[in-house]
């Protein structure tokens, strides 16, 4: 009994790392001077809300920011004698490292400077090359974003429209075998029914479907609606 016990507990605390890993991710990045020269010791802290995560570059000027809950959120990099330098709206994914670009710091007489940038998420990330990503920027300049069916397979390789209806095929996949998640919840038909306006993201995963897709053969289309401040900031930008 008492080493069925103890294979339960160990059973147990396996399951719950495994599930703590699948809700957080990582950013890894580097941070350079103006020449190309790395900067270690660098202060690198990632910022949600309350929340924050605090680390240093090492010798190369590379940092790892873990363990960081799903989100997003700002990252920042400082150093003693250059700008402080802030990377806005970085997306943090379960189980996934987010990659961002050279943060590049230069030097200042005296005077503190905060230079921010937006963030902008790829197609395509090298950790999960079966997912492709369509960001709010990247769907507003698409020529077929009035027609959110079509902007899918145009902007993802090796997904395809039906020529009559708005059925999308996967790889050659059969009429039926996809799937439309909206905000997690699965949706019945070939069309999502969600306007291209409404649409904060999208991911298109065209195999290796994570386990919360288990019953789909096919791909799937995982579509995030923007929420009430986005939507609000939206209308009042079109006036």
């Amino acid at each position: 009994m008492k080493h069925t016990r103890s294979g339960w507990l160990a059973l147990a605390l396996a399951m719950a790392t495994s599930g703590a890993a699948q809700n957080h991710g990582e950013v890894h990045g580097r941070v350079l001077d103006a020449v190309g020269e790395a900067l270690p010791f660098c202060v690198v802290r990632a910022e949600q809300g309350g929340h924050a995560v605090g680390v240093e570059t090492d010798l190369e000027g590379r940092f790892v920011l873990k363990p960081l809950p799903v989100g997003t959120y700002e990252v920042s990099a400082s150093y003693p004698g250059y700008n402080t330098r802030v990377v806005e709206v970085v997306r943090v994914d379960p189980g996934l490292i987010t990659r961002l670009p050279v943060i590049e710091l230069r030097s200042t007489l005296g005077t503190v400077v905060v230079v921010r940038e937006r963030w902008e998420e790829p197609l395509i990330r090298p950790d999960d090359p079966s997912r492709m990503v369509m960001t709010t920027a990247q769907i507003k300049t698409n020529a077929t974003r009035k027609d959110p069916v079509k902007m899918i397979a145009s902007m993802t390789p090796g997904v395809t429209k039906a020529r009559n209806s708005d059925e999308l095929y996967f790889r050659g996949s059969r009429a039926g075998s996809m799937a439309y998640y909206v905000d997690g919840v699965k949706v019945t038909g070939s069309n999502p029914g969600v306007p291209s306006e409404a649409i904060s993201r999208v991911s298109v995963y065209t195999g290796g479907l994570p386990a919360k897709y288990g019953d789909v053969t096919g791909g799937v289309v995982a579509i995030e609606t923007k929420n009430y401040f986005e939507l609000h900031q939206q209308r009042n930008v079109g006036r």
